[in-house]
């Protein structure tokens, strides 16, 4: 790929960069190639690079161990353009989950010496780049819990029900009385679950 399509996709990821910014991010990643099946990122691996990738198609999936039972599950599909590997960059965490690419695939890699010179040489990127990963981490919990809370509550046969199917699975919740709501919610409608 020429450097300006890589720098204008990588500005559609990483939004808040100034044009000068994303062209030294973009110098600083080393640019790859994937073929279609290559494992981008393994579940269990404690590896701390990000990826930004360009284009491609992509799947994840989740290997658990129920009652010394295997159990493998496609959880996803997503395409590019997109980072991976957030999450390990800044927290060095073990990884949850295996990406495989279903294409041919374009990405820049970061690994996390290059992050940290980033950090020391170029702070304000190092810093947009972390927003950006807060965000990604915060909507991707914010839609799990929704899709969570609607599903338990929308397939209950009232709210109470669904309550109780909550606790079941987050812990004991019980529901407050109208009047403490009202202070403690009084210009908040609260989410709706009914679309």
């Amino acid at each position: 790929m020429e450097k300006s399509e890589i720098v204008s996709i990588a500005q559609q990821v990483i939004a808040d960069l100034e044009t000068a910014e994303i062209e030294t991010l973009v110098g600083i990643m080393e640019q790859r190639h994937a073929k279609a099946g290559t494992i981008m990122l393994s579940q269990g691996d404690t590896s701390s690079h990000l990826l930004l990738l360009l284009n491609g198609d992509f799947s994840v999936f989740y290997k658990a161990r129920v009652n010394l039972t295997t159990v493998a599950m496609n959880t996803g599909n997503f395409s590019g353009p997109t980072l991976l590997g957030e999450v390990n960059l800044v927290l060095q965490a073990t990884r949850t989950a295996t990406v495989v690419s279903r294409s041919e695939c374009d990405y820049l890699y970061l690994d996390m010496d290059n992050y940290n010179k980033i950090v020391v040489d170029h702070p304000r990127i190092a810093i947009k780049l972390v927003t950006q990963i807060a965000s990604i981490i915060h909507n991707r919990g914010d839609n799990m819990r929704r899709t969570m809370y609607q599903n338990l509550i929308k397939e209950s046969p009232n709210p109470s029900i669904g309550i109780s199917r909550l606790g079941r699975w987050m812990g004991k919740w019980t529901r407050i009385s109208d009047d403490m709501s009202r202070r403690l919610f009084s210009d908040f409608e609260g989410e709706n679950f009914n679309s």
